[in-house]
């Protein structure tokens, strides 16, 4: 037996595959059924707003609202849309929303037409008491408000054109609107106006070509390979303001003019050559005793300050050593 579309519709919606006619669904296997690309998926969703939605008005057709710096929807008040040339009777029982709007002739409902809109909001993006409000209501849902009139414009579109949502239904997918029935239909002679959001916002693929921003939480594993600018700051338990605690082990500069240097922006403050050479570049350079803090020897521009003892020395001192106080100098020579 060839295929029976009833059952083969409900064993995908089951994700479950449609192999013979003769298994029952709980014979076939699950498998994945939906085939969704990286333009489907919306990952600019959280930023739709669910209430207060921002437009509702004819004098905002068009705008679009943004939130965090994205764009995310725009508003279409009462557009035109563009009947199938497929003609039932004298009644067009499919419209597709265009932009620009197609001809009056019609589009050929087989193909897609390159101006075709998509992506439209539907009510399962509000808050439950909107669900059956409209875009045009005093406190706006998403629900498509839908008009069928005579006139050759919007503008022409009065409150009595609006046609019951029991006679239609709006695929906000791809933005195809279907008549239930031909004796419902738009005619022939007659125009189909709608007031909808559509989503503009990023896609999966447009992140991947874009790339992503913002923030998040969780753990990270691997070796940190191509991760980059991450500021200092940023490094728990990382301390700007000193080197390390305990011991410190470290490779010295393999150019010989400063093995060890110690320097802020173009200035260099200590310098180690690889000649055992020490240059100390200051305007004021102090030793201090390591336990009273009192300075030992002082060196401001061209002048050398050396502390003073309170008392003379008695008895023998270190040879080579040099004795200062208030009012004498004592040299130690060998004994």
């Amino acid at each position: 037996m060839g295929i029976n579309s009833l059952k083969k519709s409900s064993r995908l919606l089951q994700s479950r595959r449609y192999t013979h006619d003769s298994f029952t669904d709980a014979q076939e296997a699950f498998t994945s059924v939906l085939d969704i690309n990286a333009t489907e998926v919306y990952t600019d969703q959280i930023l739709i707003p669910s209430s207060s939605l921002p437009f509702s008005g004819s004098s905002q057709s068009g705008s679009i609202y943004s939130s965090s710096g994205k764009q995310v929807m725009k508003y279409y008040y009462r557009a035109a849309m563009t009947k199938s040339d497929l003609v039932s009777g004298s009644a067009s029982e499919v419209w597709f929303l265009l932009s620009p709007s197609g001809s009056n002739a019609g589009i050929n409902a087989q193909l897609i037409d390159s101006n075709q809109q998509n992506n439209f909001i539907s009510p399962k993006y509000s808050v439950p008491a909107l669900t059956n409000a409209n875009t045009e209501d005093a406190t706006p849902g998403y629900g498509a408000k839908v008009f069928v009139s005579s006139a050759t414009s919007s503008a022409g579109v009065v409150a009595g054109d609006q046609v019951s949502t029991n006679n239609y239904t709006f695929d906000y997918k791809n933005g195809t609107l279907q008549f239930t029935s031909n004796a419902v239909s738009a005619t022939t002679s007659q125009y189909v106006y709608i007031s909808t959001y559509q989503y503009i916002g990023r896609t999966l693929a447009s992140n991947d070509t874009l790339g992503y921003s913002g923030s998040f939480s969780g753990s990270f594993f691997g070796n940190g390979a191509g991760i980059t600018n991450i500021s200092a700051s940023s490094v728990v338990g990382l301390s700007l303001f000193s080197i390390a605690t305990g011991s410190i082990t470290a490779s010295v500069n393999v150019t010989p003019s400063n093995l060890f240097l110690i320097k802020s922006g173009s200035t260099e403050y200590l310098n180690i050559s690889s000649s055992s050479n020490t240059t100390l570049s200051s305007n004021l350079f102090i030793i201090k005793n390591f336990t009273t803090q009192q300075p030992v020897l002082t060196v401001s521009q061209s002048i050398v300050q050396i502390a003073t003892q309170s008392f003379n020395p008695s008895g023998t001192t270190d040879a080579g050593s040099i004795w200062f106080t208030s009012s004498s100098m004592y040299i130690g020579l060998e004994n």
